[in-house]
């Protein structure tokens, strides 16, 4: 049985980890173990910094007679490394990363809507998770990040 809990708001006591895969195969006194005491570690997912940032500029105009705002918008995300288990493993770190994106266009309060976007504008290779298979049958897996995608966008409203 796995089982995690929080104490006192403060840490995670999670007694019974299931092994890295490094560590398959551990002996403690001559007796084969498949679980560890990975309580007070770092969270899973958890990176010691993340954060955002973003603007807008935009200007009043008109576009096939429609009055709005032209505007361009960029915003950025990155975050620090982390593991994505439990039970650390050199395997399971995703690198650190940070996707950058932007959007140029025209909005109108009625009428016709444009804009050009594009997301992961430097189109960074990250992964936004590693998985271990159940059971340590050493195989793991990767959900890869969003490659460099653009676009555009057409609204018209009455």
């Amino acid at each position: 049985m796995v089982s995690a809990t929080y104490t006192d708001g403060k840490y995670v006591k999670f007694t019974n980890a299931p092994l890295p895969l490094e560590e398959t195969g551990l002996t403690v006194d001559g007796v084969q173990v498949a679980y560890k005491d990975v309580s007070g570690t770092d969270l899973p997912g958890a990176s010691r910094w993340a954060g955002s940032l973003g603007g807008e500029l935009s200007d009043h105009a008109k576009f096939f007679g429609n009055a709005g705002k032209i505007f361009f918008v960029a915003d950025s995300y990155a975050r620090s490394e982390f593991s994505s288990s439990p039970s650390a493993s050199k395997y399971l770190v995703v690198q650190g990363y940070a996707i950058f994106n932007a959007r140029l266009g025209f909005r109108a309060s009625q009428g016709l809507s444009i804009q050009i976007w594009g997301r992961n504008l430097f189109n960074k290779d990250y992964y936004e998770q590693l998985l271990p298979a159940s059971g340590n049958t050493g195989q793991y897996a990767g959900v890869l990040g969003d490659q460099r995608t653009y676009g555009v966008t057409f609204k018209y409203s009455l």
